[in-house]
């Protein structure tokens, strides 16, 4: 008779970054329940994985916070578009912003933050987006879809975090940030925040389809039931 195992999952109704700290104590029960030691957070700008440190507080799990390198911004005057006309937390973020008469938002994190999130002990990466890097500037310029763009379209049929969680599982592989012979929980989210965590052996981008030893989804914890909208002017915000 064959293995099996029943496992739970928390479906939130909704995306957004108002489901970032019950993601985090997913992260924190999952990782308990299969004694995991590393937790993969996607923070563009550092937030996340703060608050990471507060919820996963005494379990001595190993943080490692995946950003982006700088020159990444969010344009304040383009971003009336899906995700940030529907998800509450995003909508009230832009019009702070439009209120402050921002027009450009640094998007990585900042000096300062990873300066205080290294002297906390979390391990922090920057590296190039696997799914959004030279083929998409590519394709932006010459038109078409690239091979990463069909297979993030698939991976946004569970959610735009999704998407982030194998990116970043990836990106902390290749830094070197966590082991490819180790489970990992990694959470990320939609555009900001966290939405989706899912237990993932990490592989490195070399690596990402090898039969054996490529990046392995093998669980999901917790992702949103319902999906943002994403016409062409939206798609790609949540991780670009």
């Amino acid at each position: 008779m064959q293995a099996f195992s029943d496992k739970w999952i928390r479906y939130f109704e909704r995306p957004g970054p108002a489901n970032t700290r019950d993601t985090l104590e997913c992260c924190r029960r999952r990782a308990v329940e299969l004694g995991l030691r590393t937790v993969v957070i996607a923070s563009l700008r550092g937030e996340s994985a703060l608050l990471a440190l507060e919820v996963l507080a005494g379990t001595g799990f190993e943080v490692v916070a995946v950003t982006i390198p700088p020159g990444a911004f969010w344009t304040v005057g383009s971003m009336h578009n899906d995700i940030w006309d529907d998800i509450p937390e995003l909508r009230a973020q832009r019009e702070a912003w439009e209120s402050e008469g921002l027009g450009r938002v640094r998007m990585d994190m900042d000096e300062d933050t990873e300066a205080r999130l290294t002297a906390m002990g979390v391990k922090v990466v920057r590296g190039t987006i696997p799914f959004y890097a030279i083929g998409t500037s590519l394709a932006a310029r010459f038109g078409g879809l690239n091979f990463e763009q069909y297979f993030t379209e698939a991976l946004r049929l569970f959610s735009g975090g999704t998407i982030v969680c194998v990116e970043a599982a990836l990106m902390a592989a290749d830094a070197g940030a966590v082991s490819i012979e180790d489970e990992v929980v990694a959470a990320a989210g939609t555009s900001m925040g966290l939405d989706t965590a899912m237990v993932v052996r990490p592989s490195t981008s070399l690596t990402f389809l090898e039969p054996g030893s490529g990046l392995e989804i093998r669980e999901v914890v917790a992702m949103p039931r319902a999906k943002p909208k994403y016409s062409p002017g939206g798609m790609g915000e949540e991780y670009r």
